[in-house]
Parts: C-alpha cells; sequence; structure tokens
C-alpha cells in the first residue's frame, strides 16, 4: 500500500498550509503587536489556532477524505501535531534568542521546515488513500 504524497495533494496541502499559516501569523502578530504580548508566550495560542485550520482543511480539502472516523484521525493527527508542535515551539525558543531575523520570518521558515519535514509525510499516513482504488488506509486494531 502506497502512503506516498501525490502532488496535487501537496499543492492542496500547501494551499490549506497558507491559509493555516496566514491565521497563525496573523494571530501571533495581533498578540504581539495589539495586546503587547511575548511573542513566545502567544506561540502556543497562535500554533493551535493553525493546529484546528490544518486538520479540518487537510481532511477535507487536501486529502478529500470523507471517512466518518473523526475522532479516530484527530487523534493520530493530533498526536503527529504534538510532535510539530514541540519541534516549532523548541526551534522558535532557541533561534528567537539568538537570531536577529524577525520573528514572523523566522516562524514561517520554522514552520516551513516542520510542515514538509515531519507534518506532511505522517499526515498521509493518516488520510491517505492508496492509488488507484479510493479507499482510505485501514485503522490498525488491538
Amino acid at each position: 500500500m502506497s502512503t506516498r504524497v501525490s502532488s496535487p495533494r501537496i499543492r492542496r496541502s500547501a494551499l490549506v498550509g497558507l491559509l493555516a499559516t496566514g491565521c497563525d501569523l496573523g494571530a501571533l502578530v495581533f498578540g504581539v503587536e495589539a495586546l503587547h504580548l511575548a511573542p513566545r508566550s502567544v506561540t502556543p495560542f497562535a500554533l493551535a489556532l493553525g493546529i484546528s485550520i490544518q486538520f479540518v482543511g487537510n481532511k477535507l480539502f487536501a486529502f478529500r477524505d470523507r471517512s466518518p472516523a473523526w475522532l479516530r484521525q484527530a487523534m493520530l493527527f493530533l498526536a503527529v501535531e504534538a510532535a510539530g508542535y514541540a519541534a516549532n515551539l523548541a526551534l522558535f525558543g532557541f533561534f528567537s534568542t539568538r537570531s536577529s531575523v524577525p520573528y514572523p520570518i523566522l516562524r514561517l521558515v520554522i514552520g516551513s521546515l516542520v510542515y514538509f519535514g515531519v507534518c506532511l509525510p505522517l499526515w498521509t499516513r493518516i488520510f491517505g488513500k492508496p492509488e488507484g482504488n479510493g479507499t482510505t488506509i485501514p485503522s490498525v486494531r488491538s
């Protein structure tokens, strides 16, 4: 069974990622500029917003997954996102104190690395469909 990410899925997921990133960055900038909060304190909330958009957008739009397994997929998605969230927080925390790169640019670079290097390949195992037959990847049951 193939879990390869196809080009149309990459494009659709990238569009979802752009929307989620825009909302994430918008929340970050709003928190910093309008609410006068530190970027590191706003980042967890901004990322949570982006993660929510990622789940719904990738399930319904990018992978066109119409299975009723929302809860199971959400739990698997959250496990992947926990790793991505931790990587984003750790990398942002590390580089924000050691770099003069403006925080929105830094978040874009770090978010892109985590997105394409960690999250997208693993989401394919959650939402992906084998090439050709249009069925979802079966769940593993204990």
